[in-house]
């Protein structure tokens, strides 16, 4: 019996035929082509991030130097911040509506054995 060895290469029988087809098509000596432009949303992108973080950053900063200073504009924000956040993301009227049990409730589903899956006692 042959051994496998690790370092040999081995190849399926008529691998160069299939290979053989494929002709290599001809360098064109012309420019580089470029890549092709990127839309205006892709280029974007990463300015509205960049954007978004320094905006973000300085709001930060503003809260932070509000609340070292003991301000009450600090306070009045976050009576404000702290109201906009108890209010439901979903109205009253709306989360009523839902037909609850047509979703949770429905038909039981009973689930047995079979007796080769009962434990032995």
């Amino acid at each position: 019996m042959s051994e496998i060895r690790r370092d040999e290469i081995i190849y399926e029988e008529g691998w160069r035929d299939n290979h053989a087809d494929a002709t290599p098509e001809p360098a064109e000596e012309t420019e580089e082509k470029s890549p092709a432009p990127e839309s205006r949303e892709e280029q974007s992108r990463p300015l509205l991030t960049i954007l978004q973080l320094v905006l973000c950053m300085a709001a930060a900063l503003v809260l932070f130097l509000l609340k070292a200073m003991d301000s009450g504009a600090y306070h009045s924000f976050m009576r404000a911040y702290q109201e906009e956040m108890s209010k439901p993301v979903i109205s009253q009227e709306v989360f009523d509506a839902i037909d609850w049990n047509s979703i949770f409730g429905g038909k039981q589903v009973t689930v047995t054995a079979t007796p080769d899956e009962l434990p032995a006692r």
